[in-house]
């Protein structure tokens, strides 16, 4: 008898009395994510390598005083290097199997499939550590107010007015099961699991705790539990996790989680590597052309390409004629959404699951998984620490040029040096002025208002232009028709999803402005600080390695708009028929009447979150520069205190000469180590 995939997934899963040795072991095709150099764990090896170097070059220079700040710089960044993980978020809509997809990378079936889209919460899995052993998972509910925020929300989605906490879930006995927006009913869905898991959940709203993996399965699938659930952490020993990476299972694009903007834009901003899964034979739903628009508004951002498309389920297709097709589709929406030249994979993960927990090298080759796999894991093991090797290599380098700067210095006559010292002396003063100058720099943060004008115009007149295709896809037949029941409520309830799409469009609008403001800032911060080093006689490399780049910007805590109501009532007199509004002229008027108040609302909510967005970064740029005005001014200390030392004869050129002689050995063995770091 053939076995399934889903049951040989099942008959693999260790349980949580093995030892963990079983759960790590795996297939072979499974095992290459822990071998390797262009792998996961051969790029965390070989960034271990980079730290033990700055580490040791750090220690060099621990008791320098001319190389202090260098030295506290190098260990950060070899502290940087050591402690990091490799995070891989998966996007997508609920139905386009990421749940299949990731356990075909863990191999084998961790994740319940759920047949539930509406209140999917953040699954990560990575490897077991601390007290927190395989198989557990800590799971964070929501807090009374988070889950109060989100029955109001439903509430109100629903049009069914104000709840109050003693009667919501009576309301819900008369919730209509037709005539809902189709946007709506993962809100209907989510109430009526929310009122019959509210007795068992109630007391441990708020809470952290550990459970064991079945009732992490339990809570996952089974609704009326996972709409209570903020957060989950599974500890899972596999291959995958255990080479380093945490595997992120984010809500659905058509979840409640969705109109969280600012946590999806967290996950994009700050993952490693983004999956975006879509299933061979499903359309791309509005929820997905929107999460693709968000990842096309900020793929610039980012260093390196760092996002993968999957087409699930490829094992659908009838021929190859039939996959060059959808995948030809699947590049057109991309393309739709600012992705111009995407990676591309089309693949079967029940196959690649059934492949590994069966040890089925052919199958595996079959289910086409090896191609994505190899490509994330050069990407993991090779392209993206090749960045921080290639800043880790520079900053050994100049550290050693600075060295031999001293050793130059210190070669020189007794005269030399003096004349060195009183010219630092009488630069003093003159720094001092010029760094509380620098402290107290305007035009940085005058620029970057400049910018955030020009920003948001810009998002405003992008909203603007898709005011069409919104108004379209809210208003459309299939929901206004003479069948349809209480067609009044319908046009309201259409016109609250527009509003609902322009909202949650512009505020993706606002967190992708955020990179943009974020760069800014830095570069003029960048340019500030340097006219004033420049102006200080530091050198560019000296220069560089005060500057903590690594350091990254806080991002606004929410930008969360709140559009002027329409009152759609007002409109219905447009209406007038169906067949008026879609053959005669009331959907024109409507989208006439309605267009300059959206416009207007989407003006003034922009308006107020500017301001926001203004106050926060020319504080990131204020902290910086103050930042940036200390590390000039201790650089200056630690040159006046290497001068006087060279004076007293405490540094000579053979000193200097040992140090830079030390640091020219460890630059040359780090390309060695790394390079033989397997």
């Amino acid at each position: 008898m053939r076995v399934t995939p889903r049951a040989a997934a099942q008959s693999a899963a260790p349980r949580e009395t093995q030892p963990r040795e079983r759960a790590a072991a795996g297939s072979a095709a499974a095992a290459s994510w822990a071998a390797g150099t262009a792998s996961p764990a051969g790029g965390r090896r070989r960034l271990s390598a980079a730290a033990d170097a700055l580490a040791a070059a750090a220690e060099l220079l621990r008791r320098e005083p001319a190389m202090a700040s260098a030295a506290r710089s190098l260990a950060a960044r070899a502290e940087d290097l050591a402690g990091g993980r490799f995070t891989l978020a998966l996007f997508g809509a609920f139905s386009a199997g990421k749940s299949s997809f990731a356990n075909a990378l863990l191999g084998e079936e961790v994740l319940p499939v759920s047949p539930h889209p509406a209140t999917a919460a953040v699954n990560r899995i990575l490897a077991p550590e601390g007290d927190f052993r395989h198989a557990s998972a800590v799971v964070t509910m929501k807090s009374m107010a988070d889950f109060w925020d989100d029955i109001c929300h439903s509430f109100s989605v629903l049009q069914l007015g104000e709840p109050q906490q003693d009667t919501w879930t009576a309301v819900l006995a008369s919730l209509p099961t037709r005539g809902i927006h189709p946007s709506a009913l993962p809100h209907a869905g989510f109430l009526r699991a929310a009122a019959s898991g509210w007795a068992e959940a109630e007391p441990l709203l708020g809470t952290v705790r550990t459970v064991d993996l079945d009732e992490y399965r339990n809570l996952v699938a089974e609704e009326t539990r996972a709409c209570f659930v903020q957060g989950i952490d599974l500890y899972y020993a596999c291959p995958l996790t255990e080479s380093g990476i945490v595997l992120v299972d984010t809500p659905g694009a058509d979840s409640l989680h969705a109109r969280h903007t600012g946590v999806t834009f967290s996950y994009m901003k700050n993952a490693d590597a983004i999956c975006f899964v879509t299933y061979y034979n499903h359309a791309f739903s509005k929820a997905d052309r929107g999460l693709l628009a968000q990842l096309g508004r900020i793929k610039d951002s980012f260093s390196l390409d760092k996002m993968f498309f999957i087409i699930n389920a490829s094992d659908l297709a009838s021929s190859e004629e039939e996959l060059d097709e959808v995948k030809a589709h699947v590049v057109q929406n991309l393309r739709a959404g600012g992705l111009r030249s995407p990676r591309i994979y089309a693949l079967s993960s029940l196959l690649a699951l059934e492949a590994k927990t069966q040890h089925n090298h052919d199958l595996y080759e079959t289910s086409r998984f090896n191609e994505f796999e190899q490509a994330l894991s050069s990407f993991a093991g090779d392209e993206l620490p090749q960045l921080s090797l290639n800043a880790a290599a520079e900053s050994i380098a100049s550290v050693r040029r600075r060295a031999e700067e001293w050793q130059n210095l210190a070669s020189k006559a007794a005269n030399e040096r003096e004349a060195g010292l009183k010219e630092l002396q009488e630069r003093r003063q003159f720094a001092m002025k010029r760094l509380s100058l620098l402290e107290t720099e305007e035009r940085p943060s005058r620029d970057l208002i400049h910018e955030s004008e020009e920003l948001i115009y810009h998002v405003c007149q992008r909203i603007s232009f898709s005011f069409n295709r919104n108004f379209q896809e809210s208003f459309h037949p299939s929901l206004l028709r003479e069948d349809a029941g209480n067609l009044k409520a319908i046009f309201s309830a259409c016109g609250a999803e527009l509003m609902r799409t322009t909202q949650r469009e512009l505020e993706q609008e606002l967190w992708a402005t955020t990179l943009r403001l974020e760069s800014t800032g830095r570069r003029l911060v960048h340019e500030a600080a340097e006219a004033a080093a420049t102006e200080l006689l530091f050198s560019t490399e000296e220069f560089h390695l005060m500057e903590n780049e690594e350091q990254a910007w806080p991002s606004p805590k929410d930008l969360e708009c709140q559009l002027q109501p329409v009152q759609w009532s007002a409109l219905w007199g447009h209406f007038k028929s169906p067949r008026y509004f879609f053959e005669g002229t009331g959907r024109e008027l409507v989208k006439g009447a309605a267009e300059p108040l959206l416009k207007e609302a989407v003006n003034l909510a922009a308006a107020e979150q500017k301001e926001k967005l203004i106050a926060h970064y020319v504080e990131n740029i204020s902290r910086e520069l103050k930042s940036a005005a200390e590390s000039l001014q201790e650089g200056l200390a630690e040159q006046e205190k290497a001068m006087l030392d060279l004076l007293k004869g405490g540094e000579t050129a053979d000193h200097w000469g040992q140090i830079s002689h030390q640091l020219s050995r460890l630059e040359q063995t780090f390309v060695d180590k790394v390079d033989k770091v397997l």
